[in-house]
């Protein structure tokens, strides 16, 4: 009587913990599903104490971590996974964190099991393409493409990779079959007309190719690289004022975004080259002014500065920035005078800065 006593406390007790385990694991899906999801992890923490094996509450704890972009522990839990779950999808899965973590060489070994264990799914092949053109091996990542390729022809993000490699290689031709084929099969993609844009304006189109970067600037207006290369079009087609536009709006983002003071001061430096050439001194003058307060160690910016306090008539102070740029780059010297002797506009600066003796 005891003892079958003891069995039924012993069953109640695992059903006690087991209802409790899935409490825990709907709340955490609750939890995940309203974007809480420290609160999921702090539910599937519990589910997991009570049944460390659970594979699917390890899933989702990986799944919460990066949400979460804690990488490190998203990795962790998958790498857990594996030993209850040895599917391609796990192994994927794996590997995809730890390109998340810009580990390509560990993502490779997990991706080259997953296509072991799941030929057919082109993603694998996708991402492991991408491990090898993170790392500038073009040639490599384009014959892991066309593989792809063969099992999915139309994946838009295999074509517009392959396409980006190619125009690295500077097999600018062999990129332009592959975009003008994208666009004829009436795809359309935001990155492959930035790219079609690159292809157009090493072809001399520059028209073209601000063409193809605005409409892709229509679908992402804060994409600092499009609005750098269309601003860069603006610039070789001497339509500064737009120019002026373009560089001011990314200058706000770049602080929007926090980013680095020398990504930055290079930022503002380019605008105050745009507002010069717009004939805007003053504010040039501001822009410069602001690039070196955020990194006071690039010679060009305080070349750039002494041309606009030139044009200004300081020359006092366009000379100490003259003589600060050569001190920085005194490889530079013989061009940063040349360049005010070619120009007449310069002559009295020339006279106080550089007298003839």
């Amino acid at each position: 009587m005891k003892h079958i006593f003891l069995c039924i406390l012993i069953c109640l007790s695992f059903n006690s913990f087991s209802q409790n385990a899935e409490l825990y694991k709907t709340k955490a899906k609750q939890f995940f599903e309203a974007g809480k999801y420290k609160e999921a992890i702090s539910n599937l923490n519990l589910a997991l104490k009570i049944n460390p094996k659970d594979a699917k509450a390890i899933k989702n704890r990986a799944m919460c971590y990066e949400k979460l972009e804690n990488y490190e522990l998203a990795v962790k839990d998958y790498i857990e996974l594996l030993k209850y779950d040895k599917s391609g999808e796990t192994y994927g899965a794996v590997a995809y964190e730890y390109m998340l973590l810009n580990k390509d060489k560990e993502a490779r070994e997990y991706l080259t099991q997953a296509i072991a264990l799941e030929p057919k799914v082109v993603n694998y092949r996708y991402n492991l393409g991408l491990t090898y053109q993170s790392e500038k091996e073009y040639e490599e990542a384009i014959k892991i493409y066309d593989e792809g390729l063969k099992i999915s022809p139309n994946h838009i993000r295999i074509k517009v990779s392959k396409s980006r490699c190619l125009v690295f290689l500077k097999q600018f031709e062999k990129a332009r079959a592959v975009v003008d084929s994208f666009f004829l099969e009436k795809n359309f993609d935001a990155d492959m007309l930035l790219i079609r844009g690159d292809i157009k304006k090493h072809f001399g189109k520059i028209e073209d190719a601000l063409n193809d970067y605005s409409r892709a600037l229509a679908i992402l207006p804060d994409d600092i690289e499009l609005l750098n290369r269309s601003a860069n079009c603006l610039a070789d087609l001497k339509y500064f004022d737009e120019e002026v536009a373009i560089r001011k709006r990314t200058v706000d983002l770049l602080f929007k975004y926090q980013e680095k003071n020398d990504y930055k001061a290079l930022s503002l430096a380019m605008l105050g080259i745009a507002q010069d050439g717009a004939l805007l001194y003053e504010d040039a003058l501001e822009s410069f002014n602001e690039s070196i307060k955020l990194d006071a160690t690039e010679a060009s910016i305080y070349f750039y500065r002494s041309i606009v306090k030139a044009k200004l008539k300081d020359n006092e102070g366009a000379c100490q920035d003259i003589k600060k740029a050569k001190e920085l780059n005194p490889d530079e010297s013989d061009g940063y005078d040349q360049y005010f002797e070619d120009d007449a506009e310069f002559a009295d600066f020339l006279n106080y800065c550089m007298p003839n003796p």
